[in-house]
This record gives structure tokens, C-alpha cells and sequence, in this order.
């Protein structure tokens, strides 16, 4: 398919198939619901008269990668869906689906539903940092994606002891309600180098620097809440991380399909810059048959611009 309308690419590969995809529903499967699976409306319906209509919702969702772990993918992306489809968010920043999983999971999603990524080893090949985006909401003006390494466009390269190469996923959006820009930074920093997480939040920082309007940064980051790269964004970058900005649960969000669990660290984070305000948050449990989606919990957020 071709590039959006009024998208100006950023570099060649931006009118890629796989960065326009706009691929819409052809069918569905249905799945039982266990009876405390949590069938959770959205999350803006949870706070009632206090969602404007201005309002807009964030989540982040590290879809797991199609492992030989016992959790095979054509189990999961139904649930994946159910949940998608349930807390319709308009904004998702994804981690670690592949070409497959990500088509088949848009294929199982409302019509509205489109994404846009590029693979961690060059086009199709590797792990995406994938961003669906509800497109009756939001159209994109540009894209850019790059590699977190000293040649950020360098395709597929790495630096700092990473285990493999990592994508950043940048998405200029325009809000179609209020017509105002919004920029996305998606990312899943290594797990590996504390060298790697902090030198990629240096990358993202220039991003977040040149935006026209407000910013979030959704990712996997591999490490808890108070780590250098948490205090190098939420001090000297000054971001809100919407999970401590209202109160919320106190689980962790990487569960390996143990479900949640008080106290456990939460790795998976929302970030905004100081003209959003977070008006709610919530970390998805949502189960069926006694499955879950991934071995992380999706994070949600409903954001509001600030005067």
C-alpha cells in the first residue's frame, strides 16, 4: 500500500509497505472467557464525567515473541486481541511482535486499527517496535525509525555490549479531534548493557527535544522504576511517569504467565512531558481460559493536554 496522504517520508524505507500498513480486519476467532478473566471496559469509561472528549489513551504492550516456551503465538493473539479490542485504546506502542504476529493480531482488530514498524534487522526481519494507532482518532504526518547505536541509521547495527540490535519508533501524529500534534517515541531498551539503556535514552532525548507539541514514550525498558535510565527521563529530562502520577496497583508488569503479584517491579512504562496530564492509569490483567496474552501486562494510560 502506499504512503498516507500529507505524509512527507523521512528517509527512503518510509514508504515501505510495512511502514503504511493498513491492513483491516478479514476475520475473527472467539475464545471462552474465564469467569475473573476481567472482561475490563475502557479504561476512559472507568472515570466517567472527569474524560473530556479531548482526552486520549496510551497503552504499552511487549507482545512476546513467538518462543518455544509452552505460550504458543495462535493461543495468545486471540487474547491479545479480546484485550485490545476491549480497553481500545488509540495509541499502542508495541514490543517484540514479528512480521506474522503483528499482521495476524491487526487482522483480529477493529477496522480502524492500522500500524506501522520496521523490523530490528532491516525491513520485514526481527522484532518490531510496532505503533497501532486507531486512525479514526489520529493520522500520521511522519515516521521515523532508527537503531539505538552510535549509527542510529544504520540499519540493524549495534553498540554498547547489546544482545541484539534495538529499534527506536518515532511517530509525529495529528490528534483529528483537536488537530494538535502528538509525538510517540516506542522503544524496548537492552536488557542487558545499563551502558545501552542510558546512551539510548541520550537518542531519545534529541527526539524529544525537537518535537512541535506534547511527547509520550512508551517501551519495555528491562529494568524497574528508580534505575539510572528511570531517573536520567523522569529528573534530568523532567518526564512524568504516568504510572506514579496517579495511584494505581502495586504489581509488576513482567509476570512470565504467573499472573500478577504485589511488589514485583514494574518495567513496562508510560512517559509524557509536562503538557500532558495523566488523568488515569491502569496496568491490563485481562486472562481467558486461563491464558494470557503475553508474559508482560499491557500498561494504559488516559492523557489530557495541559494549557
Amino acid at each position: 500500500m502506499g504512503c498516507a496522504p500529507d505524509w512527507n517520508p523521512p528517509h527512503p524505507r518510509a514508504c515501505s509497505p510495512l511502514l503504511c500498513k493498513a491492513t483491516h480486519r478479514v476475520g475473527t476467532k472467539s475464545h471462552e472467557l474465564t469467569e475473573n478473566s476481567g472482561s475490563d471496559p475502557p479504561l476512559s469509561a472507568l472515570i466517567g464525567e472527569d474524560c473530556a472528549m479531548s482526552d486520549f489513551s496510551i497503552m504499552t504492550f511487549n507482545l512476546r515473541y513467538p518462543a518455544l516456551d509452552g505460550h504458543p503465538v495462535a493461543t495468545r493473539l486471540p487474547i491479545a486481541a479480546e484485550l485490545i479490542t476491549q480497553a481500545r485504546p488509540h495509541i499502542i506502542g508495541t514490543q517484540e511482535g514479528e512480521l506474522d504476529q503483528l499482521e495476524n493480531l491487526i487482522s483480529l482488530l477493529p477496522k480502524e486499527y492500522v500500524w506501522l514498524g520496521e523490523g530490528h534487522s532491516g525491513g520485514n526481519s526481527g522484532e518490531f517496535t510496532a505503533v497501532i494507532y486507531d486512525s479514526s482518532r489520529f493520522d500520521v504526518d511522519r515516521v521515523d525509525i532508527s537503531w539505538l547505536s552510535e549509527q542510529p541509521e544504520t540499519v540493524a547495527s549495534e553498540s554498547w555490549g547489546v544482545s541484539h540490535a534495538r529499534t527506536l519508533t518515532v511517530v509525529d501524529f495529528r490528534d483529528l479531534v483537536t488537530k494538535q500534534p502528538l509525538r510517540l517515541l516506542n522503544t524496548h531498551l537492552d536488557h542487558r548493557s545499563e551502558e545501552a539503556r542510558l546512551e539510548s535514552g541520550k537518542i531519545m532525548a534529541d527526539h524529544l527535544a525537537e518535537a512541535a507539541g506534547p511527547c509520550v514514550v512508551t517501551g519495555d525498558f528491562n529494568v524497574a522504576t528508580g534505575s539510572p535510565v528511570y531517573n536520567y527521563f523522569c529528573t534530568e529530562l523532567g518526564l512524568t511517569d504516568t504510572g506514579a502520577a496517579v495511584p494505581g496497583e502495586n504489581i509488576g508488569t513482567f509476570h512470565r504467565y504467573k499472573g500478577p503479584k504485589d511488589g514485583d517491579p514494574r518495567i513496562d512504562w508510560i512517559l509524557t512531558t509536562s503538557d500532558l496530564q495523566t488523568v488515569s492509569t491502569r496496568i491490563n490483567t485481562f486472562s481467558a481460559g486461563g491464558e494470557y496474552p503475553s508474559d508482560h501486562f499491557p500498561v494504559e494510560a488516559v492523557l489530557r493536554r495541559v494549557d
